[in-house]
């Protein structure tokens, strides 16, 4: 992994990290005995109109996060979003992805109670988008609480947006599946409108932000460059 870029951590993001594991556990009691009930004939089932458009909204959202790869080209990250963290797959020039972590703290008046993250890893096979690893922990800073959500889709342009593999661990409790084996359509829907494009969505303005940032750094550096040589003549 290579050398990390990182800035304070930002006080607004705690409650949308707290929203995410909240609408997740509160998803997952309710939706974990229709997933072993689960008969085959329900994957035989064609997507409702609200499942499709969904769908298409993630695959698209899979697409502009594509972009991300321009990032891998810059050498060096300059600047970053506040309470952000960047790494990268791989050593320049020849880097194969980007994580991006987002982490937060909740302070009580002895300290703080409460770290909390969320990231996104995006792997890239040449210029195409080949995986896509998000993920969100809270953690006590005892340590005697700690939740971690993994959503991993390893195959991002294809069209089968419910190979996404859920994986939710809860104090040493874990449960691991695709939600393809979620009961119905809705249960599916509820998942990617309330909870997985929200996420999406969410990192894709933190890459988009990140991006110009680099562009802003680069003109400015270009200008210094140009104000040095015409002094120097």
């Amino acid at each position: 992994m290579e050398k990390s870029f990182f800035l304070r951590q930002e006080g607004s993001f705690s409650n949308s990290v707290s929203f995410f594991l909240n609408f997740l556990v509160v998803f997952l009691v309710f939706t974990n005995l229709s997933v072993y009930s689960q008969n085959d004939d329900t994957h035989k089932n064609k997507s409702s109109d609200t499942a499709s458009i969904l769908n298409r909204r993630i695959l698209k959202i899979y697409e502009d996060l594509g972009a991300a790869r321009d990032l891998l080209k810059v050498e060096r990250i300059e600047s970053v979003p506040s309470g952000t963290y960047v790494t990268f797959l791989g050593t320049y020039p020849n880097r194969k992805g980007i994580k991006v972590v987002k982490h937060s703290f909740q302070e009580k008046k002895n300290g703080i109670e409460k770290a909390e993250s969320k990231s996104i890893l995006l792997e890239f096979t040449g210029t195409t988008l080949s995986k896509v690893v998000t993920e969100i922990k809270a953690e006590t800073m005892d340590g005697s609480d700690t939740t971690v959500i993994r959503l991993t889709d390893e195959t991002p342009l294809d069209q089968n947006v419910d190979d996404i593999v859920l994986q939710a661990d809860q104090n040493g409790k874990e449960v691991r599946y695709p939600i393809q084996l979620l009961s119905d359509d809705k249960d599916r829907s509820d998942f990617k409108q309330e909870f997985y494009l929200k996420l999406l969505e969410d990192f894709l303005i933190q890459l988009l932000r990140l991006q110009e940032m680099q562009n802003q750094e680069s003109a400015k550096n270009k200008k210094k460059l140009l104000q040095t040589f015409k002094d120097s003549l």
